[in-house]
């Protein structure tokens, strides 16, 4: 079972847990063991891996039971739904059933953060390590970008105070730092956007974008410093190739 802070989250993409329901359903008629189900998939009865993907079909409230899984009444709706917006609407159910998910799609207004963004976001959250934070924001990150795609974007009557989302910044300032209250860090540059409470905390989250940014238009200029693995980047993020992001 994937977990950060007090949140748990499917350890596998939703398009993963339908294709296993949907096993379970025409395959063994909703209902199967848990030793059948390892069969079905070539896994050994009481591996992590096997565990993750029943734990994560229960995070989406596709099965339920514990020897014996059954399916459940909206994993039937998601796999044959009476209408596209009964299915539809079965998918957004599952998503926000996932309490991680749900609090981070409120929270970017049904949209998907840059990596920075939901690191800040991530570490606010769930007040978990940014080791365990860097390590695990790219799969969140996948499942916020499915739950966009199901749930589409949230309009809300009024922004929260702090925000860590992306903002819609004019092109010719897209590297300047915007005025802000003066209880908040306000900052867009190359792209990106970081709104955070002032602290002595957040302004070195600041500094530590101002300096990504900063290698990141070095190497554009083909001015690579002399030690590339320091260099952390979106793509570090994504495969998992840093082991600490030091914001």
């Amino acid at each position: 079972m994937a977990k950060l802070g007090p949140y748990n989250y499917p350890d596998i993409r939703f398009g993963d847990a339908v294709e296993i329901a949907g096993r379970i359903l025409s395959k063994f008629k909703g209902v199967v063991s848990v030793k059948g189900l390892a069969w079905e998939l070539g896994m050994a009865e009481g591996s992590g891996t096997l565990f993750a993907k029943v734990a994560a079909l229960r995070d989406f409230g596709f099965v339920e039971g514990r020897g014996e899984l059954r399916i459940t009444p909206l994993a039937q709706r998601v796999l044959h739904p009476s209408s596209t917006e009964d299915g539809q609407g079965a998918r957004g159910e599952a998503f926000q059933r996932v309490e991680l998910l749900r609090q981070l799609y409120v929270r970017f207004e049904g949209e998907v953060p840059d990596d920075m963004s939901l690191l800040v976001g991530l570490e606010e959250l769930t007040k978990a390590s940014r080791d365990e934070i860097v390590r695990r924001a790219p799969l969140i990150q996948k499942h916020l970008t499915d739950a966009v795609r199901v749930l589409g974007r949230m309009k809300l009557a009024s922004k929260p105070e702090h925000s860590a989302s992306p903002q819609n910044v004019p092109a010719g300032r897209q590297r300047a730092v915007t005025a802000a209250p003066a209880d908040a860090i306000e900052l867009s540059a190359g792209g990106r956007t970081l709104s955070v409470p002032l602290s002595a905390e957040y302004i070195d989250v600041a500094i530590g974008l101002l300096t990504t940014l900063k290698t990141e238009l070095a190497e554009s200029d083909d001015d690579f410093d002399d030690d590339p693995a320091s260099v952390v980047t979106a793509a570090d993020i994504e495969y998992g190739t840093t082991d600490q992001l030091d914001v």
